[in-house]
């Protein structure tokens, strides 16, 4: 697989270092395999679940929803004995690498490289066919099969581990300062948001305490409060979705939190180890 110069780590290597929590005795499962056609092969990729045996209130960890944010992964693939030792306490499922095809090609999207202001990226995470307006869903059709597969699986397995907590982990190579959003039911003023911002801070990430993001979105210390992005975010901090035209109650999670470290002129090492340092700190505040 080809190479890259931030070092990052190969796809082949993330998949090798997820594998060690199968052998660890972790529940491994293919959500959807990627085929697709470059340098006049044909690739095949699988979006991998890996959960404890343990049911019940989980912690969800999710990560590359977007391809070209590396660093969530790669902290994920080096954190990978802290995140058995967290499986030891707690029921955990992880959703490491959401968009390997995107991973690989350095795209964002499912379908296109960059962010666009005036084309529509379509993203594994789209949740909107299942997000309300009103008592009707806000899109009737989902952006793509990937996206439907990825979002109908995550509601699946929610029954059995529901979230408690999830950190999904981002990054923007557009921003020199970052913040964090909190989707769950404290918004804002969520403690675990507020232990992440530090987090951020004493690992010396420049931060935007105050103002708006690129997106218009509020900014308080630091952390955006709940946003109607139809994310699968908001999907998970969602109360009442819609499924099959029927209203039901949704995952519910009480934190949410969306990890976004600034990769403009920052090293990937540097964002990494941001990311890193979450994983290792997540049993000091988690409780069931």
């Amino acid at each position: 697989m080809r190479k890259y110069p931030d070092n990052r780590y190969s796809i082949n290597e993330l998949y090798q270092s997820f594998d060690k929590l199968k052998q660890k005795g972790w529940i491994k499962e293919i959500i959807y395999n990627f085929k697709f056609k470059q340098d006049g092969k044909t690739i095949s990729l699988p979006i991998i679940s890996l959960r404890t045996h343990k049911k019940g209130k989980s912690i969800w960890i999710i990560s590359g929803i977007h391809g070209e944010e590396p660093a969530g992964p790669n902290a994920i693939a080096d954190g990978i004995k802290a995140i058995a030792k967290l499986g030891e306490k707690y029921s955990v499922v992880l959703l490491p690498l959401c968009n390997p095809a995107g991973y690989l090609r350095n795209w964002r999207y499912l379908n296109m490289q960059k962010y666009s202001s005036t084309q529509e990226g379509h993203s594994i995470g789209d949740s909107e066919h299942f997000l309300l307006k009103g008592k009707t869903t806000r899109r009737k059709q989902p952006s793509s099969k990937e996206a439907f597969t990825f979002t109908s699986y995550v509601l699946k397995l929610s029954k059995e581990y529901p979230p408690l907590a999830t950190f999904d982990l981002h990054e923007d190579n557009k921003l020199t300062k970052g913040y964090i959003y909190s989707q769950g039911k404290h918004g804002a003023k969520d403690k675990i948001a507020k232990k992440i911002v530090k987090i951020l801070e004493e690992n010396k990430i420049p931060l935007q305490k105050e103002g708006k993001t690129r997106f218009g979105e509020k900014i308080k210390n630091g952390i955006v409060g709940p946003v109607k992005d139809g994310s699968i975010d908001e999907l998970f901090s969602a109360k009442k979705i819609i499924v099959n035209n029927k209203i039901m109650s949704g995952p519910s999670a009480k934190t949410v939190i969306v990890f976004e470290t600034p990769a403009k002129g920052m090293s990937l090492q540097r964002r990494k180890k941001a990311h890193l340092e979450l994983l290792k700190i997540l049993p000091n505040f988690i409780h069931t």
